[in-house]
């Protein structure tokens, strides 16, 4: 496949960053689509006639930008368009990926039980200390690509109920929801938070990005029917992976005065709590 020549001009673009441009416009014009392998980075420098370290410097570039996926003994490839997350469906990552028509799979990692005497995290700490957990660690991939590192704590007393071995846990089309739904404790509601982070050096390789690399870290505390605390969740994506959507309305009725007060909308089943936390001065001191 033919590339456009490359401006050596003296007021020109460095050569890595024309290269990282050109595969860039190639990929949005669907050249390249989703999952494709690229051309070899000997094969590209041959092509346009450059080092392969220039190669290697656009294909960083691509990589941190979040367009391309390096797999070891495999090659590069365009990176999957990033899957999205309504914040007002209380849905798991496997029924995500799956409406996306996407695979989704995860490995497990560690699978710790954690006693009433042991030393908690924040994470575990969630949990009252009288409640044994069960701490989960798992990369989550969708169509093989690794776009989350998830860390999830478990009532122990649930995860026996639900037959969660370790074995069953690491069956790559494991899915957590649909275990506890199956014993009647699928989550009902949940507070979920959202920061961006930079990636820490334990995850980048599970990951497959730079230490450093913005990732967006998820928090969320699931309660079932009767409100109980049933799992409490760190999960880290990649940012340029993931995304998360939400619905905004201004017809709330907020006509209320007062430091604070709450808004509760019912829109098609799903549940969301507005918290205006302004003091509404209409006309304060005015004739």
């Amino acid at each position: 496949m033919g590339m456009p020549m490359l401006d050596r001009g003296s007021e020109a673009a460095p050569l890595y960053a024309q290269v990282a441009r050109l595969l860039a416009a190639q990929i949005a014009g669907g050249v390249y689509g989703a999952g494709d392998l690229l051309p070899s980075e000997p094969g590209l420098a041959k092509e346009l006639g450059v080092s392969r370290a220039t190669i290697v410097k656009a294909f960083d570039t691509l990589h941190r930008e979040g367009l391309i996926q390096r797999q070891q003994g495999r090659g590069t490839f365009v990176a999957p368009r990033p899957k999205r997350h309504s914040l007002s469906e209380l849905t798991s990552f496997t029924s995500v990926t799956r409406s996306d028509d996407a695979i989704p799979s995860h490995r497990l990692i560690s699978y710790q039980v954690i006693g009433l005497g042991d030393e908690r995290d924040e994470l575990v700490a969630s949990f009252p200390e009288s409640v044994e957990v069960v701490l989960l660690g798992r990369i989550r991939f969708v169509d093989d690509v690794a776009v989350g590192f998830h860390r999830t704590a478990l009532p122990a007393d649930l995860v026996a109920r639900a037959g969660l071995s370790e074995a069953v846990v690491a069956a790559t089309d494991f899915s957590l929801y649909q275990a506890l739904e199956s014993i009647g404790q699928r989550p009902w509601s949940a507070e979920e938070s959202l920061r961006a982070v930079p990636c820490p050096a334990a995850m980048a390789e599970h990951l497959a990005v730079p230490e450093g690399a913005p990732l967006m870290q998820v928090r969320r505390l699931s309660r079932n029917r009767s409100g109980e605390l049933i799992e409490v969740v760190d999960a880290h994506y990649v940012g340029s992976l993931y995304e998360y959507h939400t619905e905004l309305s201004s017809h709330l009725r907020n006509e209320k005065e007062g430091p604070a007060h709450e808004v509760n909308v019912d829109d098609r089943g799903s549940h969301v709590r507005a918290v205006v936390a302004e003091r509404l001065r209409r006309g304060s001191g005015r004739g």
